[in-house]
C-alpha cells in the first residue's frame, strides 16, 4: 500500500500507460484491503463512507448552497436544467469557482463524488466546455486533509483515475495540484491550516464523515480549549471547527448522540448559538455494520442575521417534522450551584418550563433537545405529559437510595455463591432470563449472608433485602417489579428504595405503563433501530404525576393482585390482563389523556413492545 502514488508517477514517466491504467482500475480492491487491515481504525474513530451516501450528502448540501446564493427553491439538482438563461449563467459561474473541503477526507469518496457531480452539471450547462480543462478547474478547487498517509494516497489516485479516464497527459501538473490540496494535516488545529490561503475566507462547502469517540489527545484538547472548544467527543470538535473553516454550508455524517442527551447540553448550546441547522436525515444504524452509534446527516451553516427552519427527514426523503426558526424545545434546566435539589455527582439538575427555577428562583436555560423521529402530534403529546407530570419527582433528595446491580467483583462473588448452594435465602435475577413486568422468574438461589456486606453495593445489603422497586433499564423503555424477597441482580437492573411500599408500587405502575413507555420511546430517545440504556438521570427525570395517597394505595392493591397472579400462573391470563389495562386507564386519567390520545399512544408503543401487543390484542 505504501508509495502507491510514486509508483504511479514512475509508470507515467516511463510511459507505461497500460500498467498505469491497470493500477488505477485496481484502486477499489486496494482500498478494500486497506480498510480490512487498518490497524488503528477503532482508535481513530474511522468509518469510511460508501459512494451512494457521499453522493447524497454532497447533492443535498450543494442544492441548499445554490438556493442560498441565488435565491432559488431547488429540491433536486436535476431542476437546474429547467432554469432560465440568467439563472443558468449564475449557477455556472458559482459551480466553476466553488471550493470544497473534506477535513477528514480518508480515501476520498466525498471529494471524488463532488468532482463527478460538479463535472456532470457543468457539462450539461455548457456542452462546449473542454473536458480536461473543466476537470482541472474542479480539482484545483478540491481540498482534503487526513492524518493517515495511505488514505491520502488512495484519495489522490481515485481523483487521478477520474481525471485521466485512460487518457494520460498533463500528469506532472495534476499530481502537483493534488499534492498541494490534499495534505497530511490535522484539520482540528489552526496551526495545521495556516498555510492555506483559503483559510482567511473559508471554503464554500465542507463535507465529510468526521471520526467520533473520546480520542482527542491531550495536546489537541489543550489547543482546542484555547479556541473555546472543550468537548471530549472528537466529532463535536469538528462540528464547531468546520464553522470557522466555512463561509457557506457544511454537510456531515455524524452520530445522533448530541441531539438529546443532557451530557451534551453545553455543546448543543454553543453550536446552536453559532449555527443554523437546515436539514437532518436520520439514517439509523444500517449504514455502518461495524459502528455502534446510529448516525444522521446534518447540513448546517454559520448563523448570520436570522434563524432558519430545520427540516427532519427519514432517509432518504420521508419528511418527519419542520422546526420553525430553530425552535426545538420549551423545556429548561437549572444548573445553579446553590439550588437545593441539584446533585452534580449524580448528574441531577432541575427541569422546568419556567424562566426561573421553582426551587431556587435562579434563571433557567433552554435544554434545546432535538427530537428527530417524532411528528408534530407526537411532540405535542410528549410536552403534555411533561407539563402534567413532575420531571423532578424522583429527585435525589426524596429518593436518595437508587443503585445499579452488581458488576465485576460483586457479581463474581454471587456467581461463586450460586455454585455452592441451590436453596439459599436470596434469589439471583438475571435481567435477560428472569426479569418480567411486575414479577420475576425464580431460577437460582444462594445464601446472601455468605457474602460480606462490604463486598456488595450499599452498606448493609439494604438494596437486596426488604421492599424495593427493581427497574430493568437496558432498553428504550423501562420494565419494573416490586418485591420484598431477598434478591441480587445484574447491572442491567436498578434498585430503588423508599420507606413507603405503596409509593414503590405506584412507581412500578407508572414505569410499566403505556404512557411512560410512549414517553421514553419518543421523548428521550432518537434511536431508530438500536437500543439505549436508560441511565439514572433519564429515569430520575421521567414525568411522574403527583396524586393523592388514597389513589396510590388503590394502585398498590392492583399491583399486588397482578404480581400474585403472575407468581402463581407464570403467564398472562384474562384477569391479569384486565387489571393491567385498568392500571393503564388510571394513569391515562391522571394525565388527562383523552380517548384519541390513548389510541395513538397504544398504537405507537405496540410497534416497539411485544408485551403491550399481548395486553392490547385488538
Amino acid at each position: 500500500m505504501e508509495n502507491l502514488l510514486k509508483k504511479f508517477e514512475s509508470l507515467l514517466s516511463s510511459e507505461k500507460f497500460d500498467q498505469a491504467n491497470k493500477m488505477l482500475k485496481d484502486i477499489d480492491d486496494k482500498e478494500e484491503t486497506f480498510l480490512e487491515n487498518h490497524p488503528n481504525r477503532k482508535k481513530e474513530g474511522v468509518y469510511y463512507t460508501n459512494q451512494n451516501l457521499s453522493r447524497f450528502i454532497f447533492r443535498k448540501t450543494l442544492i441548499l448552497f445554490l438556493n442560498s446564493q441565488i435565491g432559488l427553491y431547488l429540491t433536486d439538482l436535476d431542476e437546474i436544467s429547467t432554469q432560465k438563461n440568467e439563472k443558468l449563467h449564475q449557477i455556472h459561474e458559482i459551480l466553476k469557482k466553488i471550493t470544497i473541503c473534506d477535513p477528514t477526507c480518508g480515501s476520498g469518496n466525498f471529494l471524488l463524488n463532488a468532482a463527478k457531480i460538479l463535472y456532470s452539471i457543468i457539462m450539461r450547462i455548457d456542452q462546449n466546455a473542454g473536458k480536461k480543462r473543466l476537470k482541472t478547474q474542479i480539482i484545483k478547487n478540491l481540498y482534503g486533509f487526513d492524518i493517515n498517509e495511505q488514505s491520502l494516497e488512495l484519495a489522490k489516485l481515485k481523483l487521478l483515475s477520474w481525471y485521466y479516464n485512460g487518457e494520460f497527459e498533463n500528469s506532472t501538473y495534476i499530481i502537483s495540484i493534488l499534492n498541494s490540496n490534499l495534505e497530511k494535516r490535522n484539520s482540528l488545529l489552526n496551526s495545521s491550516l495556516s498555510g492555506f490561503q483559503l483559510k482567511s475566507r473559508g471554503f464554500d462547502i465542507i463535507i465529510g464523515n468526521p471520526p467520533y469517540g473520546n480520542i482527542l489527545s491531550e495536546k489537541e484538547k489543550k489547543i482546542l480549549k484555547q479556541e473555546n472548544i472543550h468537548f471530549k467527543d472528537i466529532y463535536c470538535a469538528y462540528l464547531l471547527k468546520a464553522l470557522n473553516m466555512c463561509r457557506g454550508l457544511i454537510g456531515f455524517l455524524i452520530p445522533k448522540s448530541f441531539l438529546l442527551r443532557q451530557s451534551y447540553l453545553k455543546f448543543r448550546t454553543q453550536l446552536l448559538s453559532e449555527a443554523n441547522f437546515l436539514r437532518i436525515f436520520d439514517l439509523g444504524s444500517n449504514m455502518f455494520s461495524k459502528a455502534t452509534n446510529e448516525v444522521q446527516i446534518l447540513i448546517y451553516g454559520k448563523k448570520k442575521n436570522n434563524n432558519r427552519d430545520l427540516k427532519i427527514y427519514d432517509f432518504p426523503d420521508r419528511e418527519i417534522i419542520t422546526y420553525q426558526n430553530q425552535s426545538f424545545d420549551s423545556l429548561r434546566i437549572c444548573q445553579d450551584e446553590t439550588c437545593p435539589l441539584i446533585d452534580r455527582v449524580k448528574k441531577f439538575y432541575v427541569y422546568s418550563y419556567e424562566q426561573n427555577c421553582p426551587f431556587c428562583s435562579h434563571p433557567t436555560f433552554p435544554l434545546n433537545r432535538i427530537r428527530i423521529k417524532t411528528e408534530t402530534e407526537i411532540l405535542r403529546l410528549i410536552e403534555k405529559i411533561e407539563r402534567r407530570g413532575d420531571l423532578n419527582y424522583l429527585n435525589v433528595k426524596d429518593f436518595p437510595l437508587f443503585i445499579r446491580g452488581e458488576e465485576a467483583h460483586g457479581l463474581s462473588l454471587i456467581r461463586d455463591a450460586l455454585k455452592k448452594s441451590e436453596n439459599g435465602d436470596c434469589y439471583f435475577i438475571d435481567a435477560k432470563r428472569d426479569f418480567g413486568y411486575f414479577s420475576f422468574k425464580k431460577s437460582e438461589r444462594f445464601d446472601l449472608y455468605d457474602i460480606p456486606a462490604e463486598e456488595l453495593k450499599g452498606n448493609q445489603k439494604e438494596f437486596y433485602k426488604g421492599p424495593k422497586l427493581l427497574i430493568k433499564h437496558n432498553n428504550i423503555y423501562p420494565e419494573a417489579l416490586y418485591t420484598e424477597h431477598n434478591v441480587c441482580f445484574t447491572s442491567s437492573i436498578y434498585s430503588l428504595l423508599h420507606k413507603e411500599p405503596y409509593e414503590l408500587k405506584y412507581l412500578c405502575t407508572l414505569l410499566n405503563s403505556v404512557l411512560i413507555h410512549f414517553y421514553t420511546i419518543y421523548g428521550i430517545n432518537n434511536q431508530r433501530d438500536t437500543t439505549i440504556n436508560l441511565n439514572q438521570y433519564m429515569i430520575r427525570h421521567l414525568p411522574i404525576i403527583k396524586t393523592e395517597e388514597f389513589k396510590k394505595r388503590e394502585i398498590s392493591n392492583l399491583v399486588d393482585a397482578i404480581s400474585s397472579k403472575l407468581e402463581h400462573t407464570k403467564r398472562l391470563n384474562g384477569e391479569t390482563t384486565r387489571n393491567i389495562k385498568k392500571l393503564n386507564d388510571i394513569i391515562f386519567h391522571l394525565y388527562s389523556i383523552n380517548d384519541e390520545e390513548r389510541a395513538i399512544m397504544i398504537k405507537k408503543v405496540k410497534l416497539n413492545n411485544k408485551y403491550m401487543q399481548l395486553i392490547y390484542t385488538e
